[in-house]
């Protein structure tokens, strides 16, 4: 998952701070990483894989829409080499 420009602009100013401190900017950017290919029928699924960081994501699809976390997926199923690739409109904050 990866959130857009736009994701970054929306943080607040504590969360924009959460980010500028290696520990936690480590820990965020796990946490939008899954060790294994997401499939568009593991959105429809709604299911929960764990991410590098060790936190589940929640996917889901309603309509023709897909979110994880409740962040929309703006742009998706991009097949890399050795990932599959979702653009989402938040930046994924793990539960402290």
């Amino acid at each position: 998952m990866i959130p857009d420009n736009s994701a970054f602009a929306a943080l607040s100013k504590p969360q924009t701070m959460r980010l500028r401190r290696w520990g936690q900017l480590h820990k965020i950017v796990e946490y939008h990483a899954v060790p294994a290919r997401i499939s568009p029928r593991q959105f429809a699924s709604g299911a929960t894989p764990r991410t590098l960081q060790g936190k589940p994501l929640r996917l889901s699809k309603a309509g023709s829409v897909y979110e994880v976390n409740g962040a929309t997926v703006l742009c998706g199923n991009i097949r890399t080499s050795n990932a599959t690739v979702y653009i989402v409109s938040k930046v994924l904050l793990p539960p402290r």
